[in-house]
């Protein structure tokens, strides 16, 4: 019961020290970034126009999974595995991440490590490091993850 007649007291101190402040514009209720469904919209780069077949398949799928549109997802990785080069490491990393979403660890795991040595080799190691990343969450203990570890801890590791 106490704390039921401290509740107001408590919230009319707040309301009070807020007096001096600046006001804040808060927007429309009509003016809103979210679609009548109830879905956030996928943005994709505004220079989509300037990728190849491939990457414009592979960027779709990406936003697909982000938004659970597992479907979409596997139709346009099923479209980027037509034109993408299996040896382009996007392409096996988004492969990838669209195997871990439909909880195929095993076959993801696989992907993640074919994309990571490809990255490795054209040395873009941020990339190597998200492939590394989806590996050490899959399989932790991986000969595979003690293969790419080095590359990634210090002398204080």
């Amino acid at each position: 019961m106490r704390k039921l007649i401290l509740l107001p007291i408590l919230l009319s101190s707040f309301s009070c020290a807020t007096t001096n402040q600046t006001e804040v514009a808060v927007p429309s209720p009509s003016v809103s970034p979210i679609p009548p469904g109830g879905d956030m919209p996928i943005s994709l780069p505004s220079n989509i126009k300037t990728y190849n077949d491939c990457m414009k398949h592979l960027l779709f799928a990406d936003k697909y999974i982000s938004a659970s549109d597992y479907s979409s997802a596997e139709e346009e990785m099923e479209e980027a595995g037509k034109i993408c080069d299996p040896n382009n490491p996007d392409y096996n990393y988004m492969k990838a991440v669209f195997l871990e979403a439909e909880e195929k660890e095993k076959e993801a795991y696989s992907y993640y490590y074919k994309a990571a040595k490809l990255y490795l080799g054209k040395k873009m190691m941020n990339q190597v490091f998200k492939c590394y990343s989806g590996m050490l969450s899959i399989n932790p203990d991986g000969e595979e993850v003690k293969e790419l570890r080095p590359y990634f801890q210090d002398d204080d590791y």
